[in-house]
């Protein structure tokens, strides 16, 4: 222990004092990703909890574990080489950053995290050319994972989602004066967990916002009977969190899938009709020529020809081509800034604790302490 890291002490239930580590760990982290605060505080928990019933004395326990600066420092830097581009470009607390890499954990603060976890890289990994105004935002990799994530991937996801949650939620409803009815909502409440964690593994992927790695496991649910544990399921707030983001996630998908089918398609018919114009093809066919059309593009009127072929002057096709890329770019912007949006309200929802912050859960949760590597 070093006389000036502030250390639980005193007390005599262990469970206080687990508590007021915990309290300390949290508070070295405050200003890091949620997510990763999230998983560290689980990891530590955990941790504690499991040394100390296996017979291990709650102050032999967390000095073993290390002094909440030293957790905090291991976690940031194994964290920030793991992201890179994906980083929210959030780092370490000030009070934590400024020991840099050099000074070395101890205990099993350092085992419990990944080997050959380089030094801190607290800003995302971006090009150069993606750093150029407005326009590089052609070559941001986040712009790009919403475009894709926004234009089909979330929406087929929240179709999927929302389909499963009603099927299951009729069954509920339908079943609930009887006894089955009851398991049944606890399936749909477990299942909604278990997709969002899904979710939450594809909006990391494409949006490039960290998402938790652990599973925060339902308070008390671990030492009581059945019924019990049900009572615990359903009086769960992360568990009805996830199934009303199942259901309005569904909305929203629609809503940003047609706004950037929309914005997708006006961009590449513009940059299309004016490369078309250049070529001399004509990109528009109005009738077979029996009828005479008139069609106005800004102050240029345009008539069909004997075919029905519309052509634009090839003045027009410049400013078209000019058009549409700026349309697109303000796409890419739009996107990115959407995905940003989106990406942390899913996080919010997924750090979420059903318990005070500081007060750990009572159960131990059945996952392995060591982090994931990313």
């Amino acid at each position: 222990m070093h006389g000036d890291d502030p250390q639980p002490s005193g007390g005599t239930d262990p469970r206080q004092q687990v508590m007021r580590y915990i309290a300390a760990f949290e508070a070295e982290l405050a200003g890091c990703d949620p997510a990763l605060r999230h998983d560290a505080v689980i990891d530590a928990e955990t941790h504690l909890r499991s040394a100390i019933d296996g017979g291990v004395p709650v102050e032999r326990a967390i000095e073993d574990f290390g002094t909440p600066q030293e957790v905090a420092r291991a976690y940031l830097e194994q964290d920030s080489e793991a992201y890179g581009w994906r980083s929210s470009g959030r780092g370490a607390p000030d009070h934590v950053a400024s020991e840099g890499a050099t000074s070395a954990t101890r205990g099993d603060a350092s085992a419990a995290l990944p080997a050959g976890s380089a030094a801190p890289q607290l800003s995302p990994k971006r090009s150069l050319a993606s750093r150029i105004p407005i326009i590089g935002i052609w070559l941001d990799p986040r712009a790009w994972g919403a475009l894709v994530y926004f234009g089909g991937v979330g929406f087929a996801l929240s179709v999927a989602y929302f389909v499963w949650s009603v099927t299951i939620g009729s069954l509920v409803i339908g079943l609930a004066p009887l006894v089955i009815g009851i398991p049944l909502l606890v399936l749909l409440l477990g299942s909604a967990r278990a997709l969002c964690l899904v979710e939450g593994k594809v909006v990391e992927t494409l949006l490039g916002v960290r998402m938790p790695r652990r599973v925060q496991p339902v308070e008390g649910a671990d030492s009581v009977g059945f019924w019990q544990r049900i009572l615990c399921w359903l009086r769960d707030v992360r568990s009805w969190l996830s199934l009303a983001y199942l259901l309005g996630n569904f909305f929203v998908s629609i809503g940003t899938f047609a706004l950037t089918i929309t914005l997708c398609a006006v961009s590449v018919a513009l940059v299309a009709a004016g490369i078309a114009s250049l070529l001399g093809m004509s990109p528009i066919l109005i009738g077979d020529g029996s009828e005479q059309v008139t069609v106005h593009l800004l102050w240029w009127r345009l008539e069909p020809d004997a075919s029905g072929a519309l052509h634009m002057p090839r003045a027009a096709a410049i400013p078209m081509i000019a058009l549409g890329l700026a349309l697109a770019t303000a796409t890419l912007w739009l996107m990115r800034g959407l995905g940003w949006i989106y990406g942390h309200v899913v996080q919010a929802i997924q750090v979420a604790r059903p318990h005070a912050a500081g007060a750990p859960p009572r159960a131990a949760h059945s996952q392995a302490t060591a982090p994931a590597a990313g």
